[in-house]
């Protein structure tokens, strides 16, 4: 079997283009060639599954690339649906700059009609909030980053 060339930039392109687009996965197919890339839902990490097809031969690479999270990262502890305020008119508890102490309420994640308050395990500023209000998130799931100071 002959070496297969991958196009590398265009892998890494696809995976942008998942986290930016909240997708689960997507596919190219250029000529004989297919590349997928599948995100593994609930996870801070890309699972890149790159399905080259040549001459009718499939051959699987699979790599893991962990997200470069800096600073602290704040999960979800549970299954369900985040808030970023605590009514829909109401200012979000957090936004992107703001100085935060470990304890402060960062989000609200109901499950099964119960409002479970998400606290800040670190003290720090508010790097990025990933998650949009009234959106499902899984268990251990990025919902922010934290500078830590």
């Amino acid at each position: 079997m002959g070496k297969i060339s991958l196009d590398k930039e265009l892998i890494k392109e696809l995976s942008e283009l998942l986290n930016e687009n909240k997708l689960t996965e997507i596919s190219v197919t250029q000529g004989r060639n297919t590349i997928k890339v599948v995100r593994q839902m609930g996870s801070s990490e890309i699972i890149s599954s790159t399905f080259v097809s040549d001459n009718n031969k499939n051959i699987k690479n699979e790599t893991k690339t962990e997200d470069l999270l800096e600073g602290g990262a704040v999960r979800s502890p549970m299954v369900g649906t985040v808030y970023l305020a605590p009514s829909p008119d109401a200012k979000p508890f957090i936004s992107v700059g703001q100085s935060i102490k470990e304890g402060d309420q960062l989000f609200i994640v109901e499950a099964m009609k119960t409002m479970n308050p998400v606290k800040s395990p670190y003290s720090g500023i508010v790097k990025q909030i990933i998650v949009e209000n009234e959106t499902p998130i899984e268990y251990d799931e990025v919902l922010a980053i934290i500078e830590v100071s």
